[in-house]
């Protein structure tokens, strides 16, 4: 006599991380968002909406929702807005995956993710990973802007010599360039492992899995390059800034000697002159 193995039933949780700004500071969003229960009070940040619904935020501007619907989504964005820097009313980055508990399975796909069980730091590792990605792609769209805003500038230069910008045009790529190594400088942090890794092996064999899957080292490290070359053509073209001020500068001191050389010559400089000269002798 066989028996037929029964399919196993998961509990199902729909993770989907958006990107809403900058930086949230988590410590203001607890301190001013009260009605709901913070399941920790550390980076990522755990908030239980309702039952088997959480929101999952980060100190550099994502929020991950376990299950909650787009009304409920809606009205804790409101509510946590004022603590967010640099808001827009939206942005085009997001990532989600399929959360199944049960059955004694840990594994890890680019769509799902399978667990044994589910705690508040599987909530948090997992969210993270997402938080990451998303982050990255904000970082990568702003860097690639950036390269083909200066795309132009550099060709120029290259085959005419000339910028064929105006210099406040100019300057003004640059300020963006700055800007955008600056911010992502900043948060660099927040591709480092999440320190909850370090007292648990599972969660770190957890983060490796998900990490690889979104190849988040790759990206960064391919980030980091695109940082330095957007730095390289910064530098070189406020140098070539400064050498277009000297040249400019010099040549209205050779016009300045030129005119005053003439007016020496011409009347009625020279009798004024010649006046003088008598009267002092």
């Amino acid at each position: 006599m066989t028996t037929k193995n029964k399919k196993v039933k998961y509990a199902r949780y729909q993770a989907e991380t958006i990107y809403i700004g900058e930086s949230i500071d988590l410590k203001k969003v607890q301190e001013g968002v009260r009605q709901y229960s913070y399941l920790n009070r550390d980076d990522p940040l755990v908030t239980k909406l309702l039952k088997d619904q959480y929101a999952v935020l980060t100190k550099f501007g994502t929020v991950t929702f376990w299950n909650v619907p787009v009304r409920l989504r809606q009205q804790f964005l409101g509510e946590v807005r004022p603590y967010v820097k640099s808001k827009r009313g939206h942005y085009p980055y997001d990532e989600d995956t399929k959360v199944l508990i049960g059955g004694g399975v840990e594994k890890v796909t680019f769509e799902k993710v399978y667990s044994a069980h589910l705690n508040v730091e599987k909530i948090k590792i997992i969210s993270y990973v997402l938080s990451q990605s998303v982050a990255l792609e904000r970082y990568e769209d702003d860097i690639e802007s950036s390269l083909s805003e200066l795309e132009a500038v550099v060709d120029n230069l290259k085959t005419k010599g000339k910028a064929l910008f105006s210099e406040k045009k100019l300057l003004k790529q640059i300020g963006r360039v700055f800007s955008v190594k600056q911010t992502t400088v900043v948060h660099l942090a927040l591709f480092d492992k999440p320190e909850s890794i370090w007292e648990s092996p599972d969660l770190e064999t957890l983060y490796n899995r998900m990490s690889s899957e979104y190849d988040l080292k790759v990206r960064f490290d391919v980030l980091d390059k695109k940082i330095d070359y957007l730095s390289d053509i910064s530098k070189m073209l406020m140098n070539f800034l400064a050498e277009k001020r000297n040249a400019f500068l010099e040549i209205i001191i050779i016009i300045l000697i030129a005119i005053d050389i003439v007016l020496w010559f011409i009347p009625p400089f020279p009798v004024v002159a010649g006046y003088l000269m008598k009267l002092f002798d």
